[in-house]
């Protein structure tokens, strides 16, 4: 299982699936956008994040995907609903589009992960030896992010 912003770092979904996981569960209260927010949920770029964020880390862990998320609003948050089942390939399987409600999808566990490392090797091909030249030139820490920086808060 993941909580909310972890789906945003690859490295969370890729330590469970390294560990064995074959489907993960994100549950979230995942916001709308705060500034420049679009008058459709469905059409808001936090919305499209969270979408595609969920999607990715499906494809590239090979891995079912279970997202739930907080619909509605609560103050002054609209949150963007969006619980999905998406397969080992990155396909979504039920949606709930941005109201609330349940995802349900039947999914084959064993043939769906067989089907998708059959066919694409992304577990498989990892080279971690080479990760150590990439990591070493990563400047630490790492410098505040933009917004911060220009105290906007996140946008």
């Amino acid at each position: 299982m993941q909580i909310c912003y972890d789906k945003a770092f690859p490295e969370a979904a890729r330590a469970l699936a390294l560990d064995g996981a074959q489907l993960v569960v994100s549950m979230s209260a995942w916001p709308a956008s705060r500034t420049g927010a679009a008058a459709v949920l469905a059409d808001d770029r936090w919305t499209h994040r969270f979408d595609l964020l969920d999607r990715a880390r499906a494809l590239d862990n090979q891995l079912f995907w279970v997202a739930s998320n907080q619909a509605g609003t609560f103050g002054s948050l609209r949150y963007v609903g969006s619980a999905k089942v998406v397969d080992p390939g990155g396909a979504v399987l039920a949606h709930t589009g941005t109201g609330p409600g349940t995802a349900v999808a039947t999914i084959d566990l064993d043939g769906g992960l067989a089907a998708a490392r059959g066919g694409m090797y992304h577990l498989r091909d990892r080279r971690p030896d080479a990760y150590g030249a990439a990591l070493a030139a990563v400047p630490a820490p790492l410098p505040e992010p933009v917004w911060e920086r220009a105290g906007a808060g996140r946008a």
